[in-house]
């Protein structure tokens, strides 16, 4: 009997000890909950400077824009993540990053697109060598850049990506061509992309033409062979035909052109 009355009384004692514990403990985790929501709310939290880094192309109010942001803004409230996808929406920006930096400013951080050719389409646009038209052709000294152009009638808008492989393929060949030894002391300045998947270059100053296919690696080494045999330079050639297999056919400059 007084061994049941001392269980009794041991569990008596260890519920009046939890209870006042528990208690305690979900008055601490509702204070903090409440104190974080009530943080969430304050006006002095409200994001005061926001400043944009690695803009060259695009205008600082351009990326603000972007944001969609309505003031008064708590910084604790913010997706920074998605805020920086709606930043990416623009088409000269390849990615982009938010921080948040004490006591109540946003830092953002872009890296931008580099133009690497011209598109020729109904209009002439910038073209970025992953393929996203940036921007319909404005004046910019200093900037020499080869054109891609269609032979057939297309169109198309800033913001969209090439889709066309043919013309995909020509800014491909661009990037080969410019790692190409037999091209590297001579600038492309023109690449037309054919109905058919072939391709005419024209090399600056109007020095020569070659017409390549679709195969324009092991086309591009056969005409370094067959130059290189002659022990002659392709800017001594007014045409260079590389399309057939086997075959490099090479017209020399009419007499007194």
């Amino acid at each position: 009997m007084r061994r049941r009355r001392k269980e009794s009384d041991g569990r008596w004692r260890r519920w009046m000890i939890a209870v006042p514990t528990t208690t305690a403990v979900a008055l601490v985790i509702g204070g903090v909950w409440w104190a974080h929501g009530s943080l969430r709310q304050l006006s002095v939290l409200e994001v005061r400077e926001i400043r944009v880094r690695g803009n060259v192309h695009v205008e600082t109010a351009e990326i603000l824009s972007r944001l969609r942001l309505r003031p008064p803004v708590n910084i604790l409230q913010l997706d920074l993540e998605e805020l920086a996808g709606r930043i990416t929406t623009h088409p000269w920006v390849l990615s982009a990053s938010i921080q948040r930096q004490p006591p109540l400013s946003l830092i953002i951080t872009v890296e931008e697109r580099r133009p690497v050719a011209l598109l020729s389409l109904g209009k002439t646009f910038l073209l970025s060598a992953d393929a996203v038209i940036l921007e319909e052709k404005r004046a910019r000294p200093g900037q020499a850049l080869p054109l891609l152009r269609a032979a057939w009638r297309a169109e198309a808008r800033a913001g969209e990506h090439l889709d066309d492989r043919r013309l995909l393929g020509g800014l491909e060949l661009l990037e080969l061509l410019r790692e190409a030894p037999l091209l590297r002391q001579t600038l492309v300045e023109e690449v037309t992309a054919e109905a058919d998947g072939n391709y005419v270059l024209r090399l600056a100053g109007g020095r020569a033409i070659l017409r390549i296919g679709p195969d324009p690696l092991a086309q591009l080494h056969r005409l370094s062979l067959a130059l290189g045999h002659r022990e002659e330079r392709l800017q001594g050639f007014a045409y260079a035909d590389l399309r057939f297999p086997g075959r490099v056919i090479l017209k020399p400059p009419e007499k007194g052109g």
